[in-house]
Parts: C-alpha cells; structure tokens; sequence
C-alpha cells in the first residue's frame, strides 16, 4: 500500500510538473530549508489530497504569480564596460558591415552635432567598437537613415534625410569604414513649400535590381519615391508624390499582398499645426499597394486606437502571410492588424496590447527562442518587449523594460558579438551614448 501511494504520488508530481509547462506556467525550485515530514495519507484520502494538488495547480496557473515569472533569466544583458560616448545627440543608429570584415559595424546620427560617426566592431564576445572609421560633418542636421549599396561597388553607401529639407544626402563607402559625400547630393525627393521629413526607406520598388528611395513628408501628408540607377542617380517616379494620410511619420516597406512587390504602409500621427482637424482621421494606417512599376494603389486600414506613429510588418500568428504591428503616439498601446495575404487586414481580437509606457521605434524579433516574433520597442529611457504567443497574441517578456539611456528613441538589431542571438543597439540622444544590450 505505502509502495503503491509513493508511485502515484511520483507519477501525479510528473503529471502536475508537465502540466504546468504546457499550460505556461512556471514552477518555484523547491528549497531545502522548508522542508517537513509528514505522514503518508491513509489509501481513503488519496483522491482528496490528489485533488488538493489539482486545486492549487489550477490556482497558480489562473493567478499568473508575477513573482514567478521574474525568476526567468533575463532576454538581455548589458554589454560589459562603459556605455559607447557619442556627443552631440545621438538620434539614430544602423547596423552593417562597413570595412567588410565580416563584423557588424554602428553608424550613428548626432542631430545637434550635425556628425555621422562609423564605429567599427573590434569582435569577441564582449561587444567592443575599437574606434571611429570616420566621423563626418554635414551640413544639416541628420534623421533617419538607412543603409545599401546605391552605386553598384558592392561598398555600403548611407542615405539620410534632414528634418527640414526634402533632399536626401547620399554619402559613398569606401570599404573600410570611411563615408564621403556623393557629387549628386543631396537627391530632391520633391517640390513643395512646407519640408519636414519624417521617414525614409530604400528598396527596390520598380523591381529592376536596383536600389530606390522612399521618404515621408510629414507637413505634405504623402510620400515620395525616387528610381535608382545603380550608379548613384535617381529620378523621381511618376505620379510621386502620393497621398497618405495626416502627419505620416516613418513607415514601413513589405510584400504585404503576396505579388512580389514591396508595398507601403504609412502612419497617421496627427501631430501637425492642423490636428484638431487631423484627430478624427487617425484611427487609419493608409496602405499603398505597388503595381511592380513605381504606381500605387491607396486604401485605409481602420485601427481601434488613433495616432499610430511607427509600424512594422511580419507574420506574427504563423499563417505565413504578412501582418502589421504598431505603436502611437504617446500612448502604451501596441496594435496588431492580422492579414490576408492579399492585402487586407483585420485588428486582433486582443488588441491593442499595453507596452506599459509609451513606446516609439519598433522591430520584430525572436528573442526568446521560441520560433515565434517578438516585439522590440524604444521606450523613452530603456527598451521595451512584448513576446509573441505565435497566434497574434503578446504579453510583456520578464524583466522588461531593460534599462539604455535617457532619450531612447531609436534601435537596431544585431548580433554585434557573434554568438549567435539577437542584440538591441540603442541610441539615447539625452544621454549621448549608444547602448548596447546583449541577448542571451
């Protein structure tokens, strides 16, 4: 009887233990010190004190302890040593290999310094950037930036846009970590009188194997779209600009129908001089689906909550078609739009989700190693993360926010210490430094 009782007892512990992992809930290491004999149940009381067990299971499981969801270890580390000191506000960052080396280089953006600073990776596991490749001075202040080879030489060239300006600077890679200004530069995306610049994006939009710049012209309420030549010259498209709605800020490029060609989603900030007037039209993502020949197609995507700011597109519940994610302005709201594959979407049952602090730039990623996307959100003074269920559901990862600098606004990703996961770059303008977060 006693041998008996030990067995079902062992096989309920295995039970319960198997259980809770399946149903996500996360057990407490016992610990040795609160040990206590006790008798072994009478054979009468077995199913009582069976389902005992099966009652505190279920309650542990509904109550979703928080206690026992910190005891995981945390997605990031900070890299060890001192924060990178880049002066002058650092205000955006990339990730690319700029003296081809095979390492994953920074290149940072100082808006008040008017500088784009290269740093270049040192290698090893602690995530060093042994020096500068070159910090250079332009003349306006720059904002986003992206990078890709624009003339052909198989060098990363950087393009980057000024707030007030609606010229996109080109600067040409040499290889080995140095930037210099192209003849043709800056590319004007358009004519207008009211330049304010809030996004750019490149890719190849006509399908012709070269690359293309798209930017977003916030005061104008549309985006411009310039023809690459592969030799470093663009041409506007026809019919650029095109109409989205108000006060777009950076937007996102994707197949978002499944034809081949990248399409645009823009946002609806409604933060321009105008927003009385603008508020009522910003429960939209506006939606322009390409042709494969530089035209687009314009349609609204309704959202639950207004003003989303950045966006993203992946396939967040595992249906292999495109969906959409963002965030808004000034609020901890994280929608999620969930697509068709043929260019139409629907909001999630759930959403939107809390971030739990206003969130702003905003990438996908699977940082926990589950197979299934992550969101990664700059928060102000630390990063931000949501992990995906892989159905378009998302919680908040454990331990997060993850703590960078004081005016994190913008990120990348990287595995900047080649071990194989995913590393957060931050650029915290207050503070004047990059962080740099290590995944574990």
């Amino acid at each position: 009887m006693k041998n008996s009782v030990i067995r079902a007892l062992t096989l309920w512990s295995a039970v319960a233990s198997t259980a809770r992992h399946r149903f996500g809930c996360i057990e407490q290491k016992p610990n040795p010190k609160r040990r206590r004999r006790f008798a072994l149940p009478a054979h009468s009381t077995i199913l009582t004190l069976f389902g005992t067990l099966l009652s505190i299971f279920f309650l542990s499981c509904k109550t979703g302890d928080a206690s026992l969801g910190m005891t995981q270890s945390p997605l990031f580390t900070q890299a060890p040593g001192p924060a990178i000191t880049v002066t002058g506000g650092p205000s955006d960052v990339v990730v690319g290999d700029m003296n081809k080396d095979g390492k994953p280089d920074l290149v940072v953006t100082s808006g008040q310094a008017r500088t784009i600073t290269v740093l270049l990776s040192a290698g090893g596991s602690d995530a060093r950037f042994r020096g500068t490749g070159s910090t250079l001075t332009v003349s306006d202040s720059p904002g986003e930036m992206v990078l890709g080879d624009v003339n052909g030489d198989t060098n990363p060239d950087l393009a980057f846009v000024t707030h007030d300006s609606y010229g996109v600077t080109i600067l040409l890679g040499d290889g080995k970590g140095g930037l210099a200004l192209a003849a043709n530069s800056p590319i004007v995306m358009k004519e207008g009188q009211h330049p304010h610049t809030h996004g750019l994006a490149m890719d190849d939009i006509n399908r012709d194997g070269k690359l293309d710049l798209v930017t977003v012209n916030n005061e104008d309420n549309d985006v411009s779209v310039a023809f690459g030549d592969g030799r470093g010259n663009f041409t506007n498209a026809a019919g650029s600009p095109f109409a989205v709605g108000p006060s777009p800020y950076p937007l996102a490029l994707g197949d978002v129908n499944n034809d081949g060609h990248p399409d645009i989603v823009a946002t609806t900030t409604a933060t321009g001089q105008r927003r009385a007037q603008q508020l009522p039209f910003s429960r939209a993502l506006t939606l322009l689906l390409a042709n494969g020949r530089g035209g687009f197609r314009s349609s609204l995507l309704p959202l639950r909550t207004g003003q989303p700011w950045f966006v993203v597109i992946g396939d967040v519940n595992g249906d292999r078609k495109p969906d959409l994610m963002a965030t808004h302005h000034d609020q901890s709201a994280l929608t999620v739009l969930l697509g068709d594959g043929n260019g139409s979407f629907k909001e999630a049952s759930a959403s939107p989700f809390d971030f739990g602090h206003a969130a702003y730039h905003m990438v996908l990623a699977d940082v926990n190693h589950d197979g299934k996307p992550d969101a990664i959100a700059a928060a102000g003074d630390g990063v931000r993360v949501m992990l995906g269920d892989g159905r378009g559901g998302f919680t908040t990862a454990p331990h997060s926010p993850f703590v960078t600098g004081k005016g994190t606004w913008r990120l990348a990703l990287g595995d900047v210490n080649g071990d194989g996961r995913v590393d957060v770059i931050t650029a915290n303008t207050e503070s004047n430094t990059v962080g740099v977060l290590l995944g574990r």
